[in-house]
């Protein structure tokens, strides 16, 4: 007779798994019930709830009891390591960690990055450091770590799905006296598809309402379960404020990147991403730009998706200028021709043909797959230099906060037209400042407010500056008057209207040209359709256009008339560029402007 638990096993096959499981999970994938995984573990001397996780070999062992073959699946942090080995090449070396923060609002990810900032950048370098930075790098015990605040869910889901691994560890910040919210959860989805490790501090432990093993509960249920309740998330608990346990959380930072065996090989061309970029009125084009592998140098030929250039000078992260950036430094470069978008990835050339002809080769594989789309490049790259010729609606934007900053952006952006473009010269959260003032003076920019204030002084200053400063409370009335902003720079339509075709019978005052125009009078019979006073000419000899010209006076039977009609001579006085001949054919008609809008 044959072993029921083997036809079971026969039936079900083989299950993959990661390294580790939670409990309810396991059950879920046998299709068991979570209460008998649970009686089965116990009768193995393993206490473990329904949240807990189970390394392979327990649950290799418990699930052979259920008649399951169990193997380990590629995790996608293994993947991660080997294509990241891939990149490197010969010649790798051991490169600092990049390090992104990433947590729900008010959690504490500010405060904690402005704490970590203040402690361990040298006091003589902190200077010129801005308080909107997105990347810097700090010393610990000789060490060099680089933090990159979070360059928004978008951006780095971009570039993770264009196979990009921008940073090699990940700190979800979350609060002693909240918990996990939806955004952290977020966060914490976009880490784990990334396979990038991840600590992860409990802030705010100085607050008496803390509840620490809240958050690791939590943590547990969304497969991060901590080390001390059996798993392998790690978790430090911190006070941004106060400063308690920050150091333990830069050492674990060192430590689990020296697992990971970070490597890079600066001996190369440079490979980085696009992390921040806007447009300086006096500069032009600016991005920062984190170094992956290689080393930039200034004179470096680049290219960044669909934008090109040479870099004429880079400044790190306190704004010193430096000659070369060298695997996971970020810096600020400029000499690119265009603002390169935000998750570019950026290669050091050859020469100048080399890095415009990869950025015409980016736009051709972005676009390839369109509809009617298969030969690209030379009409795409047409639709581009079109594009740069549109008229620009510059501002300055200021918002109450990110999200609301985010939200105008994502609107004013999607606001289609070929001929005119809102451009933002400088965003951020806050209220209207002096330097505002001054950046819209010298690029012609006005300043859009939304939920902020300005206060008297920084007002008359704008007086006196003849600046535009307009507030709002609604987004869509400040949208719907930028709208109207960009329909009064569109260029209106022009639309011809045809009147009549007149023959030329009669020459009275014979045409004298000038340098600029012929001034004659001609009598001319109406065939069709009629001829009025002002309106313009289009002269035709032998079916071929010749010239054109306007109607300067207009007459009838020896007086002056505003129009003329089929079957009536009329007496013209012609202003144009040709002289009119017997016989030849005049086309009446009129433009008129028609006012567009977005």
């Amino acid at each position: 007779m044959t072993n029921p638990e083997e036809n079971k096993k026969e039936e079900k096959g083989v299950l993959e798994i990661s390294e580790n499981i939670i409990v309810k999970d396991l059950a879920e994938k046998m299709g068991v019930k979570a209460t008998d995984l649970i009686s089965e573990l116990i009768k193995n001397k393993i206490f473990a709830n329904i949240n807990e996780a189970l390394d392979f070999e327990t649950a290799e062992i418990v699930a052979d009891f259920f008649g399951f073959e169990l193997k380990k699946s590629e995790s996608v942090a293994e993947k991660r390591k080997q294509q990241l080995k891939k990149n490197v090449g010969p010649g790798a070396k051991k490169r600092p960690p990049v390090v992104v923060v990433m947590g729900h609002v008010d959690h504490g990810k500010t405060t904690l990055l402005d704490k970590i900032l203040k402690t361990n950048v040298a006091s003589g370098e902190s200077g010129g450091i801005t308080q909107n930075v997105s990347a810097y790098q700090v010393k610990k015990k000789g060490e060099t770590i680089t933090f990159i605040d979070t360059p928004g869910h978008e951006a780095f889901h971009s570039m993770r799905e264009r196979g990009a691994y921008i940073t090699d560890l990940a700190v979800i910040v979350i609060a002693a006296d909240d918990g996990i919210k939806p955004q952290t959860k977020e966060a914490i989805k976009f880490v784990k598809e990334a396979g990038v490790p991840v600590l992860v501090a409990i802030n705010k432990i100085d607050k008496p309402e803390k509840n620490i093993d809240k958050v690791k509960k939590e943590l547990a249920e969304i497969d991060l379960v901590p080390e001390d309740w059996g798993g392998k998330t790690v978790c430090i608990n911190i006070s941004a404020k106060t400063g308690e346990g920050i150091d333990e959380l830069l050492d674990m930072i060192i430590l689990t990147s020296d697992m990971e065996e970070i490597k890079a090989n600066p001996n190369c061309p440079a490979e980085g991403f696009v992390i921040e970029s806007h447009l300086d009125p006096q500069i032009g084009p600016m991005a920062v730009v984190l170094i992956q592998n290689g080393t930039l140098k200034e004179g470096d030929y680049v290219s960044a998706g669909l934008i090109w250039g040479r870099i004429k000078r880079m400044e790190n992260f306190n704004g010193k200028r430096v000659h070369k950036a060298v695997p996971s430094m970020p810096v600020t470069v400029m000499g690119l021709n265009e603002i390169p978008k935000v998750g570019a990835f950026l290669i050091g050339e050859t020469s100048r043909l080399v890095a415009e002809e990869r950025a015409a080769e980016f736009n051709k594989i972005q676009h390839k797959g369109e509809a009617g789309d298969r030969v690209v490049s030379t009409a795409k790259i047409k639709e581009l230099v079109k594009s740069r010729k549109m008229k620009k609606f510059n501002i300055i934007l200021k918002a109450d906060t990110k999200g609301s900053l985010e939200a105008i952006i994502q609107i004013l952006e999607s606001i289609e037209s070929e001929d005119v473009a809102v451009q933002i010269l400088k965003m951020g959260v806050g209220n209207i400042t002096e330097t505002d003032i001054k950046m819209a003076h010298s690029s012609g920019a006005k300043i859009i407010g939304f939920n902020v204030s300005i206060n008297s002084a920084i007002e008359k200053f704008a007086e006196k500056e003849k600046i535009e400063v307009r507030m709002y409370k609604v987004i869509y009335e400040l949208v719907n008057e930028i709208k109207e902003d960009l329909t009064s720079i569109l260029e209106p339509e022009i639309v011809r209207t045809d009147l009549g075709i007149l023959k030329v019978i009669a020459i009275f005052k014979s045409g004298k040209k000038s340098a600029k125009k012929v001034e004659m009078i001609v009598g001319a019979k109406v065939e069709s359709g009629k001829i009025e006073k002002g309106s313009l000419l289009e002269i035709t000899r032998s079916g071929e256009k010749i010239g054109e010209g306007t109607v300067k006076e207009l007459q009838a039977n020896k007086k002056v008339v505003s129009e003329v009609k089929k079957g009536n001579d009329a007496g013209i006085t012609f202003e144009g560029n040709i002289i009119i001949e017997d016989g030849d054919v005049l086309n009446s008609y009129k433009n008129e402007e028609i006012k567009r809008k977005i």
